[in-house]
């Protein structure tokens, strides 16, 4: 009978995660920081409740699910379905700006509580029950779960949030999270090494085609900003990686071809992610689908990225022979250009 990860000692976890790393092509520290990951997908994965209400989305749901993107990525963005919160709720658009910013105001209100309240314990439960010896952060002013873990191996850059030992957990509410379905996750390090039981899951996981949409007008809002988020944030430039290796898998062209998930899409953006330009003028979503997308930032914004996406590459993130900065955004202006061309052509 094959013995449990976290029953190994650390030192045979440690040798184990060396063996590993000499073969996946990922260093020996994301392998072990990808087992907690899907340790904590298992653990929420462990309530059926939370099993059927719970879409997994983002990178990591494309590295780890669907296969679509060759790098490391570490945090687990999920999405509680809105109806979990609010049972009577239509998720076409609101009927004015006014519904749809109480719909906003109310979901955020509730979140922060169910955070706490559900996948807390739940996370708590779980590592108690395994004899585990990790620390759970909660913000709830933005309904995220840290997970710290003591690291067997230690990142060669101390203080690199891109490699940091913790395990963000992002709860969102605004959607359904559909179209889903059921993948199996299993860890990295469980490829290379047989003879030991590692965390393995089956959460629902967001089709790719609407992660692609939901990545694209993100990125077209940081080119019209100037800006990701506030300003102060990092590892943004994954998204443009992440929708380049999904247009080079044929997923962008499939994506494009489905207007109504694109308005869908739009119309959730408009809802709950409405935004201004740089101008101070809000960024209309539905334009943007219709053939004025925006991939490829200008100016400031341009240089920001390209230091974001060299901090990524130093990580080891990225597996293989990474594009150069200049040839991913040579080919995401090329996308770009078809995305506007095609997008024009079905509005």
């Amino acid at each position: 009978m094959a013995e449990r990860w976290f029953s190994l000692t650390a030192e045979d976890q440690r040798e184990a995660l060396e063996v590993a790393a000499a073969t996946r092509g990922l260093p020996a520290y994301l392998l072990e920081k990808d087992i907690w990951v899907v340790w904590a997908l298992e653990a929420l994965g462990s309530d059926q409740h939370l099993l059927e209400a719970l879409t997994f989305k983002g990178g990591t749901s494309l590295s780890k699910a669907q296969a679509l993107i060759d790098r490391f990525s570490e945090d687990i963005d999920l999405t509680l379905d809105i109806r979990q919160l609010l049972p009577d709720v239509g998720m076409p658009p609101a009927p004015s700006k006014k519904k749809a910013k109480q719909r906003r105001e109310k979901v955020n209100a509730l979140l922060p509580k169910w955070v706490a309240d559900k996948p807390l314990p739940l996370l708590q439960k779980a590592a108690a029950d395994a004899g585990l010896e990790i620390s759970i952060i909660v913000n709830t002013k933005k309904s995220v779960l840290e997970l710290h873990y003591a690291p067997i191996l230690q990142a060669p850059t101390v203080g690199d949030p891109y490699v940091s030992p913790k395990v963000v957990l992002e709860f969102g509410a605004h959607s359904t999270g559909e179209p889903h379905g059921p993948v199996e996750i299993t860890c990295e390090a469980a490829k290379a090494l047989e003879g030991i039981a590692f965390p393995s899951a089956r959460p629902l996981v967001m089709d790719a085609r609407r992660t692609f949409w939901e990545k694209a007008t993100a990125m077209h809002v940081f080119c019209r900003r100037g800006q990701w988020g506030k300003g102060d944030g990092t590892r943004y430039s994954r998204h443009w990686f992440d929708v380049d290796r999904m247009a080079t898998a044929g997923v962008g062209e499939k994506a494009i071809e489905d207007r109504a998930l694109a308005e869908q899409v739009a119309d959730h953006k408009e809802d709950f992610w409405r935004s201004r330009d740089s101008a101070n003028q809000p960024i209309d979503y539905r334009a943007a689908i219709s053939g004025s997308l925006q991939l490829v930032p200008t100016g400031e914004a341009y240089i920001a990225l390209e230091a974001d996406y060299a901090a990524m590459l130093d990580s080891g993130m990225l597996r293989g022979d990474p594009p150069k900065f200049n040839e991913l955004l040579g080919r995401i202006a090329v996308l770009q250009e078809q995305c506007n061309a095609l997008t024009r052509s079905k509005a």
